[in-house]
């Protein structure tokens, strides 16, 4: 082998591996750029706090089913056929087609207290739970 011909296969090699570093060094920069065009993508949804709570055993026993009204407003009705107003501090539009919701407490002491739904993966705080008149 000639030292022209040892040169040259050194630089070739030299340059394709200079375009695949900067190949893969760009891939990733537009990739993580790109990783933030979605505000969702960037940080999990926090809920605002509770404006009011459901305590179980002062307000209601058991919910016998629940009504849609609007993204602010769901109507419960418990096992004696009262009907309360769960109001939320954000709009809450994964109601419109739920079929069913959890209801969310705050710590592992008030096991009987909750301030939240989650329904179709959202929390949703109250702002006010409060029997209809």
């Amino acid at each position: 082998m000639s030292t022209s011909t040892l040169t040259n296969s050194v630089v070739s090699g030299r340059v394709v591996a200079v375009i695949a570093v900067a190949g893969l060094v760009t891939s990733g920069v537009l990739g993580f750029l790109y990783s933030f065009d979605d505000a969702r993508a960037q940080w999990p949804q926090v809920p605002p706090p509770a404006q009011d709570a459901l305590t179980q055993s002062l307000d209601l026993d058991r919910i016998d089913g629940f009504r849609y009204v609007n993204d602010s407003q769901v109507q419960v009705t418990d096992e004696l056929g009262h009907k309360f107003a769960m109001k939320f501090t954000t709009p809450c539009p994964e109601f419109k087609t739920a079929k069913d919701f959890s209801l969310v407490t705050e710590s592992y002491r008030n096991l009987d207290r909750f301030t939240a739904v989650s329904v179709g993966g959202h929390t949703c705080t109250f702002k006010d739970f409060a029997l209809e008149h």
